[in-house]
């Protein structure tokens, strides 16, 4: 019997999705780049899913797919359901090196543009980032809990809970 304590919701690739306490927002990333917006007065908050780092040039289709605008409609979202862009702060994760045996620099540097985007994007709104864990070779799997902040993170063989709030 599923709870809505049990509740786990998935972010896909280019998605965005936000929900309030006793929800949990879950994705796994690699290259991609995770960024979690979290209200801990509210309870509320959201989890972006990016797959690049910032659009080309022109008509953007999949506003989700790129940190810099993944970000911004995060926050949008948010702004709706009544929180104060001021009370948000921000954790980062992903951006692996995911084809590290790859000659092309293109691939190799993917995972660092979509951090870097998303540092930017967040300091250019003032949102302070708590906690990174980024880079390196492995895909990491977040659970985020929306109770108390607080993030499972599963990378490798290790797992561990991030309380920073």
């Amino acid at each position: 019997m599923n709870t809505i304590e049990d509740t786990v919701i998935h972010v896909g690739v280019s998605e965005w999705k936000i929900a309030k306490s006793p929800a949990k927002l879950r994705t796994t990333l690699g290259s991609c780049v995770g960024i979690i917006l979290y209200d801990k007065t509210k309870k509320i908050g959201g989890l972006c899913h990016a797959l690049l780092d910032e659009p080309p040039p022109g008509k953007i289709v999949n506003r989700g797919k790129y940190a810099k605008t993944a970000i911004e409609e995060l926050i949008k979202e948010l702004e709706k359901m009544g929180i104060d862009k001021k009370n948000l702060t921000a954790k980062i994760f992903g951006g692996a090196s995911m084809f590290q045996n790859n000659s092309n620099n293109v691939f190799q540097n993917i995972g660092e543009k979509n951090v870097q985007a998303a540092r930017e994007t967040l300091n250019k709104h003032q949102i302070p980032i708590l906690f990174e864990d980024v880079g390196g070779h492995n895909g990491r799997t977040i659970t985020f809990f929306l109770e108390d902040g607080r993030v499972l993170l599963r990378s490798g063989a290790t797992e561990k809970y991030i309380y920073k709030t």
